[in-house]
């Protein structure tokens, strides 16, 4: 018995040409099981009812309209008082003229976190004035939202990103 040399490999054109289609193959197999997956999972739906959606932002809209008819002016500033903070609102009507009467809400929200999120109670002060506290209050980034509300609901909504040291 004779013992038959084994030829070392050698990389042919053939080889490429099959490396080449297996690994393109690879990639449309995984592509087809994805978008399969995707088109059965997928609704095309944002909205549970884009119809009702389009109402509210409608409604929406005219309330942003209505607000900005009235040409209120709001100013607020948050000041420090020990480890908690002390809210002053000003509003004023479109001649310069204090509004007294309003009811406000304020709320301090926490953009990376909502159950950090607190509510300053504001009760009226001078004529046009109103303000509140918090006995602790976080440093950080903060949005302020104050709302003035009336017998339609909100007339005024303003908001605000502060940062509290």
């Amino acid at each position: 018995m004779q013992a038959h040399p084994v030829s070392p490999f050698r990389l042919t054109g053939r080889h490429v040409l099959l490396a080449f289609a297996g690994f393109f193959a690879t990639i449309a197999a995984a592509d087809a099981v994805l978008v399969s997956s995707a088109l059965r999972t997928f609704t095309g739906l944002e909205a549970a009812s884009p119809y009702h959606a389009g109402q509210v932002y409608a409604a929406e809209l005219a309330r942003a309209r209505a607000q900005g008819a009235r040409h209120w002016r709001l100013d607020s500033a948050l000041a420090r008082d020990g480890a908690g903070a002390r809210l002053t609102v000003s509003l004023r009507g479109p001649d310069g003229t204090p509004l007294p009467g309003k009811d406000l809400r304020a709320r301090l929200e926490r953009p990376t976190d909502a159950r950090l999120d607190q509510v300053l109670p504001l009760a009226a002060g001078a004529p046009g004035t109103y303000a509140g506290g918090l006995d602790a209050l976080p440093p950080g980034q903060w949005r302020l939202v104050v709302e003035v509300t009336g017998p339609d609901g909100v007339e005024l909504r303003r908001e605000r990103r502060l940062t509290v040291e």
